[in-house]
């Protein structure tokens, strides 16, 4: 690698830094790769779940760069993320009825905040550059196996939780790329693993990290509370606990959480979105889906939609176990959505008092379907009251 290439690098990533970017490592494009494998074997095996666009993972890649014959290095760039909630936002169970929201979403949606700066990073990098740059910006989207991409490009390892871990920021990095037809030099590849430490898999309350190193989608309360758009296994409910929207409780216990440190990104802070709770009252009283959109607007809360996030907050609700969220419960009993009405049958079950029953008997008259009617025999059951 030339001299010319080794200084282009280093103004990269001078560059990167300047514009807020934590992290920064470069590698070179890899068509067919270990990442791209895992992803394929994990498919193979169910546990992605309902998330089908993972199923055609190799062949959007193959597209991606058959429209990008040129491509040479990827950039890869690290975020930190993680911020303290302010003390007077904790949630106090003497209060309100309130959610947990997974500390990536607290404050604005990361997608649109990265994106931003990806393409400030790259009318800059125009500038640098002594020929016609082309780059494209990935943010989740497209198809990069990122965490096996910044592995290589020396920003961490994958722990047993499946995200990577830094050393300089532990498990609390937003990871994008950009890929250019840049000829860079490349970083030293990270190596690492978890060792003994199973933290995480202890911690998951679902148990979806069941193998080293491996996560079932299908178990794990951020699929379940956002990409996943159907009916919440029976057994799972209670396990879900407080969390309306994701979960981060292996990212938590991990050791490599003391390495943790302030994101300088005021966009990602509480202050700038939503926080770390998310309030009943409030969801409750959005009447429609637009105003729904309009509240949330600009926060990665959006990525599950209305109907999703009353479903989530009937679970919640009904591992309470407080008497103050049977009258959101049976509003949701009424909802127009059969999926909302399951769930809140399920969660009165779940609040052993009078009221309840009393609430699931009269919904019997007027509910017409068939699972709807189901869940709520069962209920009944579970109370005592199924005569």
């Amino acid at each position: 690698m030339t001299q010319i290439a080794e200084d282009r690098a280093s103004q990269i990533k001078r560059l990167a830094r300047e514009i807020g970017f934590d992290e920064i490592g470069i590698t070179p494009v890899e068509i067919e790769g270990p990442g791209e494998k895992s992803i394929r074997d994990w498919v193979k095996e169910g546990r992605h779940g309902a998330m089908k666009y993972l199923e055609d993972f190799s062949s959007r890649r193959q597209n991606f760069f058959s429209d990008f014959p040129d491509a040479k290095s990827v950039i890869v760039l690290g975020a930190n993320y993680y911020t303290q909630e302010s003390p007077e936002r904790f949630f106090n169970p003497s209060l309100k009825l309130q959610g947990r929201i997974a500390r990536y979403a607290w404050g604005k949606d990361y997608h649109e905040v990265i994106t931003k700066k990806h393409q400030i990073f790259l009318e800059r990098l125009r500038k640098l550059v002594d020929f016609p740059l082309k780059a494209k910006s990935c943010v989740d989207i497209q198809p990069v196996p990122e965490r096996y991409t910044a592995v290589r490009a020396g920003l961490g390892f994958i722990g047993k939780h499946t995200g990577l871990l830094s050393q300089r920021f532990g498990p609390w990095l937003f990871l994008s790329e950009i890929v250019t037809n840049l000829d860079l030099p490349a970083d030293i590849p990270s190596e690492g693993d978890c060792g003994t430490c199973s933290y995480c898999q202890g911690a998951c309350p679902t148990g979806a990290l069941d193998q080293d190193y491996k996560i079932d989608a299908r178990l794990c309360i951020a699929y379940l509370t956002i990409e996943y758009k159907g009916i919440i296994p029976r057994a799972l409910r209670p396990k879900i606990k407080d969390w309306i929207f994701g979960c981060d409780e292996c990212l938590a216990v991990c050791p490599f959480g003391s390495k943790a440190k302030e994101s300088g990104w005021q966009e990602l802070k509480p202050a700038a979105g939503h926080g770390a709770r998310l309030d009943f009252e409030e969801l409750f009283d959005l009447a429609s889906n637009s105003s729904y959109e309009k509240q949330y607007q600009g926060t990665a809360l959006l990525r599950a939609s209305r109907k999703q996030m009353l479903r989530n907050a009937c679970i919640v609700l009904g591992n309470s176990g407080r008497e103050e969220a049977i009258p959101y419960l049976a509003r949701a009993l009424s909802s127009k959505f059969p999926l909302v009405r399951l769930h809140a049958a399920w969660a009165l079950g779940q609040l052993r008092f009078p009221r309840s029953a009393q609430i699931l008997k009269q919904s019997l008259e007027s509910e017409s379907d068939p699972a709807v009617h189901e869940e709520i025999f069962f209920s009944l059951s579970q109370l005592g009251a199924a005569d």
